[in-house]
């Protein structure tokens, strides 16, 4: 016993001092050309430490949680491709804080800053840009991401230290053309601001002129997704991505999006009716190829909204990867409407191991208020492709919403039942969030549903009573039902045996312990 455990001690000890030190990690973020960095961008912190908050609470314990930001990585890639110096820096990953960040870019030197925001984070992101704008007065400074695509005049018209919006969802061309554009001033950002037809010029972007705010026309969406490099993974820290509990089995494991765009158009999404697109299946097998050679990744988690939209896609896609024997699993994301039962059981041949599905909810008037109707068929067909699911060997991560636009406390009640008969391994009971710029928000503000009950973005993550329908008296009835829904499901004995069964490893011990840990403090 004694010399297993000094093995263990002394393997445990290599493992750790052998990882790259912070600042190793921070050095690798950097892309230099001709001794230049172009772009810096950054996904910005929004506390240090401690990122219960992402879910609405003080502290969940270790969650972990963090994957790559594909969508910074992505930029990184396309500009490095077309010769520019890049910076990428996964400030949530790496724990660095706005100081940090204020020394990193003294020593840098970037000429210009991008920072990613989403709705929740914007906060932070304008705090952040508000310090660069006071320590760097010639810092060139971009907001985009995913609330900049939907609320990207709001952000212009409330954050002065901002000198462009990019509001373009693919963000490549844009953040392109905006960086040629910089470097023919020789990186002189009164210049290239102070250009007004010039910045016309450049699509997708929102920019101040005095007290004039313009929106140029969008960009072009890109067709050909195989035209795209990989994402940048070299520059970010790969080896401190680690999922939340029920979202992988295998580490290394790393995150892809293969698929832009969504068909559906439920009305809480931003990526409603955009016009979906995939890279060919051979394109992400090499992508896949590349994870495994040089990251060791051994599982892989799709990010897509819809991975299974295209029939034809996924059959060729999964007989790509079978014959590729790479001895890989993958999880993904799917609408009802979208699988059947052959293709669910060709999918667990080919590694996949966990669906994540809106169910959303089971009651049709809620479904046809959100217009999730569209992705699921009816309650009947959603129950047999659970069922078809689960005899394929797939695991099931069940999304559903309290507190839905038409909801009462008496049809939450039949949502969480549906939940029940459904029994998903996994169950998200989300608050109902109405994202700006997305149809329900829009709803809202003209006076359908209910309203919204606080201004502070920093609340607009899914897990807290930002909108209060019609039908419910307060916000405390809400997070008392949502509550509800989480003891319901997950403190059921039939639920806990069959979870207790499902363990197969020590690594599945720890993620259990993290995910009940979580649970009892945040949410039941």
């Amino acid at each position: 016993k004694f010399f297993v455990i000094w093995y263990i001690y002394i393997m445990f000890f290599f493992k750790k001092n052998n990882l790259p030190s912070k600042q190793d990690l921070i050095d690798r973020a950097f892309d230099l050309k001709n001794n230049i960095t172009d772009i810096l961008f950054l996904f910005p912190p929004t506390s240090i430490g401690n990122y219960s908050h992402r879910y609405g609470k003080e502290d969940l314990g270790d969650l972990k949680g963090d994957l790559i930001p594909l969508g910074i990585a992505a930029l990184a890639a396309y500009l490095r491709q077309h010769n520019f110096g890049v910076g990428a820096l996964d400030c949530v990953a790496l724990n660095i804080s706005h100081d940090e960040i204020i020394d990193i870019i003294k020593k840098k030197k970037p000429k210009s800053v991008a920072i990613s925001a989403t709705t929740y984070a914007l906060p932070a992101s304008t705090k952040l840009s508000e310090r660069l704008r006071k320590e760097f007065p010639d810092l060139l400074i971009i907001l985009g991401g995913s609330h900049a695509n939907v609320a990207g005049m709001d952000a212009a018209k409330n954050i002065p230290s901002v000198d462009i919006v990019s509001y373009h969802p693919e963000g490549e061309t844009v953040v392109l053309q905006i960086i040629k554009e910089f470097k023919k001033t020789e990186y002189d950002r009164k210049t290239f601001t102070q250009n007004v037809e010039t910045l016309k010029t450049i699509k997708g972007i929102i920019f101040k002129d005095g007290d004039n705010i313009h929106k140029t026309a969008p960009g072009e969406i890109i067709k050909d997704l195989d035209f795209l490099p990989f994402p940048a993974r070299d520059l970010f820290p790969m080896e401190r991505y680690v999922p939340l509990p029920n979202q992988y089995k295998r580490l290394p494991l790393t995150n892809m999006v293969v698929i832009r765009g969504c068909p559906y158009v439920c009305t809480f999404c931003d990526q409603a009716a955009t016009i979906a697109r995939r890279r060919s299946p051979q394109k992400v097998i090499d992508e896949i190829k590349h994870c495994v050679e040089n990251y060791g990744t051994r599982e892989i988690s799709f990010w897509d909204d819809t991975m299974s939209y295209h029939k034809k896609w996924m059959v060729e896609f999964c007989n790509l990867l079978i014959d590729a024997k790479l001895d890989l699993i993958w999880s993904c994301y799917a609408a009802i409407n979208t699988v059947n039962k052959e293709i669910l059981e060709l999918m667990a041949k080919a590694g996949c191991w966990n669906i994540f599905y809106g169910y959303e909810t089971g009651v049709e008037v809620l479904a046809q208020n959100i217009k999730t109707n569209r992705k699921n068929r009816s309650m009947d067909y959603i129950m047999e492709v659970t069922k078809w699911t689960k005899d394929a060997g797939i695991e099931i991560r069940g999304s559903f919403m309290i507190a839905l636009p038409g909801e009462t406390p008496e049809l939450a009640e039949q949502t969480i039942k549906d939940a029940i008969k459904l029994d998903p391994h996994y169950a998200q009971f989300s608050i109902a969030t109405p994202y700006p710029g997305t149809a329900l928000y829009n709803e809202i503000k003209d006076g359908k549903w209910g309203k919204l009950t606080t201004k502070d973005f920093s609340e607009y993550q899914g897990w807290n009573v930002v909108f209060l329908p019609d039908g419910y008296k307060n916000a405390e009835e809400v997070i008392k039902m949502s509550k509800k829904a989480f003891r319901s499901f997950y403190l059921r004995p039939s639920y806990i045996i069959k979870a207790i069964l499902r363990i197969r490893s020590f690594e599945d011990i720890k993620r259990y312990f993290r995910g009940f840990y979580a649970l009892v403090r945040g949410y039941i």
